[in-house]
């Protein structure tokens, strides 16, 4: 397969999840549409993480080997940098693509608009295993930059060509970077498009995830993720500010009550229950 006719870059980045990796990677190479390459990226794991990513290196099956761990942010973007793919696919290691045709339906999506970015569905398993789909009212630019459905990048597709013209990568080091990245890549975008589909399982609460670990550190990234968001809000071009600044209003609201429950989790010697899901509305300006 020569690189320019590369159609998808799957990227899926792991670190210490042996037991996991195979049910990703199968998924992936179950597709019905075959055009596409996959990105398996080791960070640093200390268990047989990169043993299962070597059994399945092949033409289209690239693994890279982080000596150290570096972080789910920067993996992905060395993943990126390697990508050959028109379009890129994120897809986490203890979870999977939803069905053997996910890759073609998100196709057909693609191929009819040609967007920066495509926003998709998810299904959670776990806790209500509730179903969460975009469609035409929550895929607007205003929508998604006033609270998206599901921040998590794999639940979108990205034009990679955008995504290097605009410097669009994950902040390293930190948690939220989801956040950041998608909310960046929808300020910036020229065409938005959706699947009223999910793309893949979203297995919640799994122990040892980064999201089930309590510590002071995301609780301190929470802010660093508004500080961040203060940034966008910056470049954001004016008929969409007020959309932006209501989440920052709202996620500001949000974080005591976020803070508060991970700290009792610590206290407990727990593992952090899942956070409450935003579901933001926009907050008009007073003043006008």
């Amino acid at each position: 397969m020569e690189e320019n006719n590369i159609k998808y870059s799957i990227i899926i980045c792991g670190y210490n999840i042996e037991k996991y990796i195979k049910r990703a990677i199968k998924s992936v190479l179950k597709q019905t549409f075959k055009n596409y390459e996959l990105i398996l990226v080791n960070d640093g794991s200390i268990d047989n993480t990169l043993l299962e990513m070597k059994k399945y290196e092949a033409n289209n099956v690239v693994v890279v080997d982080n000596k150290e761990n570096k972080g789910l942010g920067a993996s992905r973007n060395i993943g990126v940098k390697l990508a050959k793919g028109s379009f890129i696919l994120y897809l986490d290691g203890d979870d999977e693509m939803y069905d053997a045709n996910t890759l073609e339906k998100i196709n057909q999506i693609i191929e009819k608009d040609n967007p920066d970015v495509a926003f998709f569905g998810v299904q959670y398993v776990g806790g209500d295993n509730k179903l969460y789909l975009s469609n035409k009212e929550n895929s607007t630019k205003e929508a998604r930059l006033t609270c998206d459905v599901f921040f998590g990048v794999p639940s979108k597709c990205w034009k990679t060509k955008f995504l290097k013209e605009n410097n669009i990568v994950f902040k390293e080091d930190m948690y939220y970077e989801d956040m950041i990245y998608s909310m960046q890549a929808t300020i910036l975008s020229n065409k938005l498009s959706y699947g009223e589909f999910p793309i893949f399982k979203y297995y919640r609460n799994r122990p040892g995830s980064i999201m089930s670990t309590p510590n002071v550190r995301r609780c301190s990234d929470m802010y660093k993720m508004l500080y961040y968001m203060m940034k966008l809000y910056e470049i954001t071009q004016d008929e969409y500010k007020k959309y932006i600044l209501s989440f920052i209003k709202n996620e500001t609201l949000s974080i005591p009550n976020r803070i508060d429950i991970i700290l009792k989790a610590m206290e407990n010697n727990e593992l952090s229950p899942t956070l409450p899901k935003r579901n933001y509305k926009l907050i008009e300006d007073e003043n006008k």
